[in-house]
C-alpha cells in the first residue's frame, strides 16, 4: 500500500513510519521538522519515497501518483495554543482540510489523530468513554474537535472515509522536550530532569492524573483503524483505563533511575486537566484494540533510550 504520513518523523509519526515500512508498505513522508527529526527515521529511509516539507504541497496537484491512505498525525502543541491560537488554527485546522480534500481526490482513506482533551476533566467515577460529553479547555481542543467534525462532513457530503483517533497520553521513545515549542510532554520531562541530574517542576500539587498509553501500544491501534472497515468519521479512544498522577509517574522514574530528583512545585498551568481515565472497550470491540505495556515497562524503556543516548 502507498501511505502519506504528516509527521512522519516526529516522535509518534516515526514509529508509526518505521512499522508500515517494517511491513513493505511504501511511505511518503510531510514534516516541517518543527518538533520531529530525521534522526528519528534513521533506520527506516530505504522504505521512504520522499519526505515534504511545506504543507502547501499538500495541494493534490504536487502528487503524480495516488495514496491509499492517509494517516494525519501533524499537529501544533497543545501548550501553546493559548498563546499563539491563530497558528494553532493554521496548523491543526487548516492541515485537516488540506489533508482532507487530498483524500477526496485520490480516495483515500484518512486516520486523524485526535486529542482525549476535547473532554475537559471529569470528577471521580466512570471512566470516560466516546459517549462523554465534550468541554474543551483550549484552542488546541477546540481546534481538533472542529477538524473531527471537518472528517464527518467530508464523509456525508464528499464520501471521504476517515476514522478519528482520540489519544490519551503517549509516552515513550524519541518523546522530547522542545522548549521552543513550548512542548513539554509528562513522562519525556521528568525522566529527561531525573537522568541528567536536573530540578524538576512540577505544575501544582502534582496529584492531577493522566492516562498513560506507551507509543507502540498506539501504533497498533492507528494501524488497524486503517486496515479496518470503518470509514464513517467514527471515534475511537486509544488509552489504557487506567490513571497514573504525576507524583507517581516521578516515584516510578525515580526508582528505576536509581535517585532522588530535586523537586520544586510551580502554579497548575491555565487549562490543564485534573484527571484523566478513558475507556478503551470500543477500541477494543471494533479495531481489536488492547494494550500491551504496563506503565513500569514503558517508563523503563524511555529512561534506557536517554541513558543511552544522552550525548
Amino acid at each position: 500500500m502507498k501511505y502519506l504520513v504528516t509527521g512522519g518523523f516526529g516522535f509518534i509519526g516515526s514509529h508509526l513510519v518505521e512499522e508500515l515500512v517494517n511491513n513493505g508498505h511504501e511511505i511518503t513522508v510531510l514534516d516541517d521538522l518543527s518538533n520531529g527529526q530525521l534522526g528519528n527515521l534513521y533506520g527506516s529511509k530505504n522504505g521512504i519515497t520522499s519526505y515534504l516539507t511545506n504543507v502547501e504541497q499538500l495541494q493534490k496537484t504536487y502528487f503524480t501518483e495516488s495514496f491509499d491512505g492517509i494517516f494525519h498525525l501533524a499537529t501544533a502543541p497543545r501548550s501553546s495554543s493559548l498563546n499563539d491560537p491563530m497558528r494553532d488554527i493554521e496548523t491543526n485546522c487548516k492541515g485537516m482540510i488540506a489533508v482532507l480534500e487530498l483524500a477526496k481526490y485520490h480516495g483515500a482513506k484518512v486516520v486523524f489523530t485526535s486529542n482525549s482533551g476535547i473532554y475537559g476533566s471529569k470528577g471521580y467515577g466512570s471512566a470516560i468513554d466516546e459517549s462523554s460529553a465534550n468541554d474543551p479547555t483550549t484552542p488546541y481542543d477546540a481546534n481538533k474537535l472542529v477538524s473531527e467534525y471537518y472528517c464527518n462532513i467530508y464523509h456525508k457530503i464528499h464520501a471521504v472515509r476517515s476514522v478519528v483517533i482520540r489519544l490519551a497520553t503517549i509516552y515513550g521513545e524519541r518523546q522530547k522536550v522542545n522548549e521552543k515549542l513550548n512542548w513539554r510532554p509528562l513522562v519525556a520531562t521528568l525522566a529527561k530532569n531525573v537522568v541528567n541530574d536536573e530540578q524538576v517542576v512540577i505544575d501544582g500539587d502534582g496529584e492531577q492524573t493522566r492516562d498513560l498509553v506507551y507509543v507502540k501500544d498506539v501504533i497498533q491501534g492507528i494501524m488497524r483503524a486503517m486496515e479496518s472497515s470503518i470509514d464513517n468519521a467514527d471515534v475511537f479512544l486509544l488509552s489504557t483505563n487506567k490513571e497514573t498522577s504525576v507524583n507517581q509517574v516521578l516515584q516510578a522514574i525515580e526508582e528505576i533511575v536509581g535517585k532522588k530528583a530535586d523537586v520544586r512545585h510551580g502554579p497548575p498551568l491555565k487549562g490543564d486537566i485534573r484527571r484523566m481515565r478513558y475507556n478503551y472497550a470500543k477500541a477494543r470491540s471494533k479495531l481489536g484494540f488492547e494494550p500491551k505495556y504496563g506503565i513500569h515497562d514503558g517508563i523503563r524503556k524511555i529512561v534506557d533510550y536517554l541513558q543511552k543516548n544522552r550525548s
